[in-house]
């Protein structure tokens, strides 16, 4: 029920709650690496001109959404006796009741009274959700991106975090799915969430050998480097997807382009499967 915790929410939004974003290259996620700093979003372009990144993998039909090259289907129904839809990313496409429709004007007007906007509001709410996923607590992350979610459901981070969950509990095809939906909800392209989803990709390929997985990969990655060029996590996801692809020299070359561009930023992971394929040609690492 959500109107048993409004009091909570709203005493906290008086004392201030800092969120961690969890990214996919935290030292949280199966990929390993070290955090790095969101770069600044890219406003996309005009209508009339030609966009580089062009996401359409997924397809709505009716009240679902299936995706065109996985087995992941949405049917909009009625949740199954016990489930609580609300700890359910976006809750779980089900049909809402009658009373779950109720508390959710209920908690939509009682934020009205405590926010300027519902989009600031829907900021605070997936704000708590990043800190939520921060300290491990996945469901109550999931709860706070949903109700983000009410609030605005063109905030990128809703669909970002919620992607973020799915990944770390090894299912790739969802988190696809979230981070696409932010990227196409989103006025203007976040780099880092771009890459994100290059890595949901890169791992959804070495687990299922889809070869539209790295394709897409690919795709995103160089639309990401055309976009923010200096942005030095999108070389090593690029060394990955390199990697995987077999392609030692230009794993190495793209890893060092972004060594250059910020050594902080080295993947040590991929560093190790790339000195286990092959001695740097550089000298550099050992």
């Amino acid at each position: 029920m959500i109107k048993s915790t409004l009091s909570v929410f709203f005493a906290l939004s008086f004392i201030g709650v800092s969120a961690q974003q969890v990214i996919l290259k935290s030292e949280s996620t199966p990929m390993g690496g070290s955090m790095n700093t969101v770069t600044p979003e890219v406003a996309k372009p005009a209508e009339n001109t030609l966009k580089p990144f062009e996401p359409k993998q997924f397809e709505s039909l009716g009240q679902g959404v299936i995706e065109l090259d996985h087995d992941v289907v949405y049917v909009g129904k009625a949740a199954p006796s016990g489930v609580n839809i609300y700890h359910l990313p976006l809750f779980g496409g089900y049909h809402k009741s009658i009373q779950q429709i109720e508390d959710d004007e209920a908690f939509l007007a009682d934020c009205d009274k405590n926010f300027d906007t519902r989009e600031k509001g829907s900021l605070f709410f997936s704000d708590m959700g990043w800190q939520y996923l921060s300290e491990g607590s996945k469901e109550m992350a999931t709860y706070r991106f949903n109700l983000a979610h009410l609030l605005n459901q063109k905030n990128i981070d809703v669909y970002w975090g919620l992607g973020v969950i799915e990944y770390q509990q090894g299912h790739y095809e969802e988190a696809i799915k979230l981070m696409t939906q932010g990227i196409e909800t989103d006025e203007k392209f976040n780099v880092t969430l771009m890459v994100d989803l290059a890595t949901v990709h890169i791992k959804c390929f070495t687990e299922n050998q889809h070869p539209s997985d790295l394709k897409r990969a690919f795709k995103i990655l160089d639309d990401a480097k055309l976009l923010a060029p200096n942005f030095a996590n999108t070389y090593m996801q690029l060394a990955l997807a390199n990697l995987v692809n077999g392609e030692i020299d230009q794993a190495w070359l793209q890893f060092h382009k972004g060594y250059k561009i910020d050594p902080n930023a080295v993947d040590t992971q991929i560093l190790t499967q790339l000195l286990n394929q092959k001695p740097d040609p550089q000298g550099v690492f050992e």
